[in-house]
């Protein structure tokens, strides 16, 4: 029987929802938030809105699978605080955009609590010197407790730099990721990136808008220019290196309980999608990656440290809720 529309009555499901405003907090890929969810009568689909995914910025879909990991770990901490269980069960179907079902479960004790969550900033701007060293951050992913087969691997300052000035360019100096970039770039909204997210100067950021996205390609070594502040750059990296939705689903938990843990720390967390995505920039991660204790595949990246100023919380928009599809 196809699910019926919600009567009025105090369901699991509208439990569940009732977290959703925390959960939104959960991180995204240039906070395109792609989540949909759908109700049914005693379960919940989380889903994902294509018309919010990027081609260039996640060519593999990785960060999409990332994004919606991260808001059911959200969610699932959202709704411990009141006392609501939720079974998470893996049902991607690409035809649906379906990544997971959401079923009532018992209620678990989060590491991390919900005010955590909600008080949840990303880094922007300059980070602060002295960046954290690799110690720092290996202790950070420790105390996260990552999952089985997944670890945090950080790289030295020259190295580091290297990287991010390579991948920089690459964003700001070639037309496909600049444009993809700057139609996520939305001042005020309640989706999208602010300009401090971008790392620049004031002046390249406003020069950068002002050109809405149709930069010459001569002025994009300007944009990108050498970036300031990087801070530590980390890599989530799977030892299992298969990837997929669910898998990647997993990560993208692990990731935003990273991020919380180094709240705690006094640190900030910033993903840079646009490493994994610069050909250059993957290919040296990757031969670096093999150069480690062990083998694995990168996931995701992200700088860390104390930024110069302290980012705002940055705006979310409702999730949006339909109803769930009938079977087909």
């Amino acid at each position: 029987m196809p699910p019926q529309p919600h009567t009025g009555a105090v369901t699991w499901v509208d439990d569940v929802l009732a977290s959703e405003p925390t959960a939104r907090r959960a991180p995204s890929l240039l906070n395109s938030q792609p989540v949909v969810l759908r109700r049914g009568v005693e379960h919940l689909e989380v889903c994902w809105d294509p018309a919010r995914t990027l081609s260039v910025l996640d060519p593999d879909g990785d960060q999409l699978w990332l994004s919606l990991g991260a808001f059911v770990e959200a969610l699932v901490l959202a709704a411990a605080e009141n006392a609501v269980g939720v079974t998470v069960e893996s049902s991607y179907d690409p035809a649906r955009h379906r990544f997971a079902v959401l079923r009532p479960g018992r209620p678990r004790a989060p590491r991390y609590t919900a005010e955590e969550l909600r008080n949840r900033v990303s880094g922007t701007g300059r980070f602060a010197t002295p960046y954290p060293s690799l110690h720092e951050v290996a202790e950070l992913a420790r105390a996260a407790e990552l999952p089985a087969g997944v670890r945090v691997l950080a790289w030295e300052h020259a190295r580091a730099d290297a990287l991010a000035e390579q991948a920089h360019r690459w964003l700001f100096g070639t037309p496909e990721p600049r444009r993809e970039l700057r139609a996520w770039v939305r001042p005020g909204a309640d989706d999208g990136i602010e300009p401090e997210a971008l790392g620049l100067p004031p002046w390249r950021a406003s020069l950068f808008l002002a050109a809405g996205g149709t930069v010459a390609e001569a002025m994009g070594d300007v944009l990108g220019g050498h970036p300031r502040g990087v801070g530590t750059l980390a890599a989530l990296v799977d030892d299992e290196g298969r990837g997929g939705p669910v898998r990647l689903g997993v990560l993208g938990g692990a990731l935003l309980r990273l991020g919380l843990q180094a709240i705690r720390h006094g640190l900030r967390l910033q993903s840079l999608p646009h490493l994994t995505a610069c050909p250059a920039t993957r290919d040296d991660m990757a031969r670096l990656v093999a150069e480690s204790d062990a083998p694995g595949r990168v996931a995701a990246v992200v700088r860390v440290g104390v930024p110069e100023h302290e980012p705002p919380l940055s705006r979310r928009r409702p999730t949006p809720v339909e109803v769930a599809l009938p079977p087909m």
